[in-house]
């Protein structure tokens, strides 16, 4: 049985789709604070623990995970926006994902793999920063921009992935990098 923890969790479309990829999936917390989105979520997950702020949480009371997701806010980032980048106010709450995964490394429990999502800008706005402090914490990443046409869909909508997984030298002490073009 695999274990998946998600944070920013929405209605859970992230899950649900990895739900449907692997066979024994679990999720076992999740982390939102919209009421209307965690209406469904106790719906569809109603044995997973659900938080609601990522700002406040203890690190210590989540549960050990193989997997965890997070589409991480986007507004700072998206050209629909202001473009204030990683460190906007919202899109900057990536900051409080980065936390979870630094003290699980620190706690001396590992996340096998992180699976982020966000707006195809972010290769402008803040990449090198994300890929920098998963770096930090010792995790090497690769990444796609992936279209919903690509998925059959009829429409456009691209979207980035990246995977992170535990690099060879999980010890790394390399500060992270602060994008110049920003």
């Amino acid at each position: 049985m695999l274990r998946l923890g998600s944070a920013f969790s929405g209605i859970g479309g992230f899950e649900l789709g990895l739900h449907w990829a692997i066979e024994n999936l679990e999720t076992v917390w999740q982390i939102e604070q919209d009421k209307f989105c965690q209406k469904v979520l106790k719906k569809h997950w109603p044995n997973s623990q659900l938080f609601d702020d990522i700002k406040t949480i203890n690190t210590k009371q989540l549960p050990d995970i193989d997997i965890l997701c997070a589409g991480f806010p986007c507004q700072d980032l998206s050209v629909a926006g202001k473009q204030k980048g990683i460190h906007g106010k919202k899109t900057g709450l990536f900051w409080e994902l980065w936390r979870i995964i630094r003290d699980f490394k620190e706690q001396g429990r590992r996340i096998p793999i992180i699976l982020l999502e966000n707006v195809p800008n972010i290769t402008n706005k803040g990449l090198g920063t994300v890929l920098g402090a998963l770096s930090e914490v010792g995790y090497d990443a690769e990444w796609v921009i992936i279209s919903a046409k690509e998925m059959g869909a009829p429409h456009l909508r691209k979207r980035w992935f990246c995977v992170a997984y535990p690099n060879q030298n999980s010890k790394s002490n390399r500060p992270i990098y602060e994008e110049t073009l920003e």
